[in-house]
């Protein structure tokens, strides 16, 4: 088995108030992962072109080993919107055209010790085929849906993706799920979204709530988290869903969450409450 954990989804460029800025919610992961000193491999869609140069530099800045599978469209950028303290992203052709090729990985996935998903076109079966057919997926596979209204406007698409996301989280350890994924997904009480998840075969469901904490649920039952008071004013809330996801697949790799969730569940959110003290998607670690 492989010592490296394996991401696979979004890596791109966001133009974030003029400025350009190395992201992605699965980029974010994988690099998250290795700040936290767990080695890791990030399968994303990422072009011979000047965004996918500076992509590959920050991958190989932070010791995460990139595949870069085909960009028949080039490398996704999208430019970010505030609304209030939250952000919106339009995406390029390469975004809205997303689909990361798994062909030929097969023994990449078989061989890491976990397989996180995160900003993946659940939509399309052909997307979420290899993934269905990962061994041991209740003991290694993480999902993060990161739905995104931008991806989902064609006639159809929110209800195939959120019958994607039921497919692969019934396999899953641990799905994180923010409550407006739920809203944008499934329209429906996060909570009561997250029990149905968990009695159709998820292991455990995380529920983010922005700075209200967040929610595990499992067969063992439920664990609450806040977000800890810091003294620091917040810059910006990108990648602090990232940084959760991040921090709760260490401590899964690391076997943290055999004694219940409580423990990673509070690590996670002061490492995203740090993550909001600093600009861009880049995991902080608490003080």
């Amino acid at each position: 088995m492989s010592d490296r954990v394996v991401v696979i989804g979004d890596a791109l460029v966001d133009e974030v108030d003029g400025a350009s800025i190395v992201g992605g919610a699965a980029l974010n992961v994988a690099v998250g992962l290795a700040r936290l000193g767990v080695p890791a491999r990030l399968i994303a869609m990422v072009g011979d072109d000047a965004a996918g140069a500076v992509v590959r530099e920050h991958c190989a800045a932070h010791g995460v080993e990139l595949v870069a599978t085909p960009a028949p469209h080039g490398t996704a950028v999208a430019t970010a919107v505030r609304h209030g303290g939250t952000m919106r992203y339009e995406f390029n052709d390469a975004g809205l055209r997303r689909f990361v090729d798994l062909d030929g990985l097969h023994g990449e996935l078989a061989a890491a010790p976990l397989v996180v998903v995160s900003c993946l076109a659940l939509e399309h079966e052909a997307q979420i085929a290899p993934l269905l057919e990962l061994r041991d997926a209740r003991d290694r596979l993480l999902i993060d849906p990161n739905a995104r209204p931008a991806y989902l406007r064609d006639p159809g698409a929110t209800s195939r993706f959120a019958a994607g996301l039921d497919a692969l989280a019934a396999r899953a350890l641990l799905v994180k799920l923010s409550d407006e994924d739920v809203e944008l997904v499934y329209g429906t009480d996060a909570h009561e979204a997250a029990a149905r998840l968990v009695a159709a075969g998820a292991r455990a469901v995380a529920i983010t709530r922005g700075a209200d904490g967040a929610t595990i649920l499992s067969d063992d039952g439920r664990v609450d988290a806040s977000v800890p008071h810091l003294d620091a004013a917040v810059v910006d809330t990108i990648g602090a869903g990232d940084s959760v996801l991040a921090s709760l697949t260490a401590s899964v790799l690391a076997g943290d969450h055999a004694g219940g969730w409580a423990v990673p569940l509070e690590r996670a959110m002061a490492v995203g409450a740090a993550t909001t003290r600093a600009a861009g998607g880049l995991l902080q670690l608490p003080a």
